[in-house]
């Protein structure tokens, strides 16, 4: 058995504990691209970050080697760039002189033969860049992550060098670049003190009047800069050849608003460069196009202002929603449709008690109100079955005290024929101050007792 010398076992173990720091590295010296999914296709032909490999070994004039690189997890290559992207050609330096040809080249990998042409070998700053790979299958379409592997072998790729097994690098991924901002403005108030009539209008407060409530929501122009498939030039709503249109639908309710022929005219839409014109369906649904002229560049938040004219002949409700979604027309992208459910909201000064039938037969049917909060002016809308028509008492409006009120159904409305109806009644008091009960004992006999609803959700239920 040999004996080594304690100073021969230690430079051993360090050759052995030390040949990782020896060991090259890949890595995408720009950092990995993210590229819009708006841009792409699941074929789109993609261009990827340079690629770089540095040595971790030295080799001799007589130790050219083979380097190849793979795409990964079923995505393919465009095999035709391979040469164009093989590192340029190095001479006339120190050390690290090499020339680079084209060994394969396929949808499944690019291999290179890489000669070291300076007599002195090289050393571990060898560096070589491979530039304008593409893939032109892929997952990016769709938000996934791509790599690629690099493994360096000999020459007749028998035995690998550098590293005992391929080196896998992330070099893309995929994000949506266009959204509609989350938020909700919640600064319009319906106002029973119009004078129109009780909730006919608004509170003049933040940016309403009287007669006109407004709002916005964000179309976010890819504030990051994702790219397109060029892997440089970020991807633009204001660029006609990435996007021909933004069709954004507005939906919520548009009662209440101004007419024109019947038609809901009184809603309007203000982009941040000219102009956009309305459709609104029914009362329900509001449609319009934003074009890539009305964008600003990229990385820039459009905003989108939003009016409404009230008409003035009814009442708006104490609570409404307005949703908005958009569908993105890209070019060479799927559509995508981007969305914010509920970017407007409306409160208001009063609250609505409902219900769906009350009779006015006699001094024995009532309703009865609680209020504990302070006293609260109220008004009352009945409705009559279908050929009737209403008249209104004395009660059609009044005052809830604090405490309890007793109001007569007689004393607010009669009907043209019958004695029976529906009834709002809209109460200028916060939700949590007021409940209300009809009570019906017609001539006496034994009362029965319906409570009134409150329509709406959130905070005025």
């Amino acid at each position: 058995m040999k004996s080594f010398t304690i100073k021969a076992l230690a430079v051993a173990a360090a050759s052995v504990c030390g040949s990782a720091a020896f060991a090259g590295t890949a890595t995408v010296p720009a950092g990995v691209t993210t590229y819009a999914v708006e841009a792409l296709t699941s074929t789109t032909a993609v261009t990827l970050p340079a690629l770089s490999y540095k040595m971790g070994v030295a080799r001799t004039s007589a130790q050219d080697f083979t380097v190849v690189i793979k795409p990964v997890g079923g995505s393919t290559f465009d095999g035709t760039v391979c040469n164009s992207a093989k590192p340029a050609t190095v001479a006339a330096a120190a050390v690290n002189d090499i020339t680079v040809s084209l060994k394969r080249a396929s949808s499944t990998e690019c291999a290179y033969e890489v000669d070291i042409t300076n007599a002195a070998g090289s050393d571990t700053n060898l560096v070589m860049n491979f530039t304008g790979l593409k893939l032109t299958a892929h997952s990016l379409a769709s938000g996934g992550t791509e790599k690629v592997t690099v493994g360096l072998w000999d020459l007749g790729e028998t035995a690998r060098i550098d590293n005992s097994a391929d080196l896998t690098v992330t070099v893309a991924n995929a994000g949506q670049a266009v959204t509609i901002l989350s938020g909700t403005d919640t600064g319009t108030t319906a106002n029973v003190d119009d004078t129109n009539g009780p909730l006919f209008g608004f509170v003049a407060q933040n940016n309403d009047s009287a007669t006109t409530a407004a709002a916005a929501f964000v179309v976010s122009n890819n504030p990051n800069g994702y790219k397109i498939a060029d892997g440089v030039t970020a991807y633009d709503l204001a660029n006609v050849n990435h996007a021909t249109k933004v069709s954004v639908t507005m939906t919520g309710d548009f009662d209440g608003a101004t007419l024109t022929n019947g038609a809901v005219t009184g809603v309007s839409v203000a982009p941040m460069n000219g102009a956009a014109a309305v459709t609104v369906t029914g009362t329900t649904s509001a449609k319009f196009d934003l074009l890539p002229a009305n964008f600003n560049a990229s990385t820039v938040n459009q905003v989108v202002n939003v009016s409404f004219v009230a008409s003035g002949a009814k009442s708006l409700g104490t609570a409404r929603f307005f949703g908005v979604s958009a569908v993105v027309d890209s070019v060479v992208g799927a559509d995508e449709t981007v969305a914010n459910s509920n970017f407007w909201t409306w409160d208001a000064n009063a609250i609505e008690l409902r219900s769906a039938f009350f009779n006015n037969a006699d001094d024995f049917v009532r309703f009865f109100f609680q209020n504990v909060g302070s006293a609260a002016g109220y008004s009352a809308t009945c409705q009559a079955e279908a050929g009737q028509t209403v008249t209104y008492g004395t009660a059609k409006t009044g005052t809830l005290i604090n405490g309890m009120t007793m109001v007569l159904a007689k004393d607010i409305c009669s009907f043209s024929g019958g004695k029976r109806g529906a009834i709002t009644f809209v109460i200028n008091a916060p939700a949590k101050n007021v409940k209300g009960v009809f009570q019906q004992a017609v001539n006496g006999l034994s009362a029965g007792y319906i409570p009134l609803e409150r329509p709406y959700a959130g905070k005025t239920y």
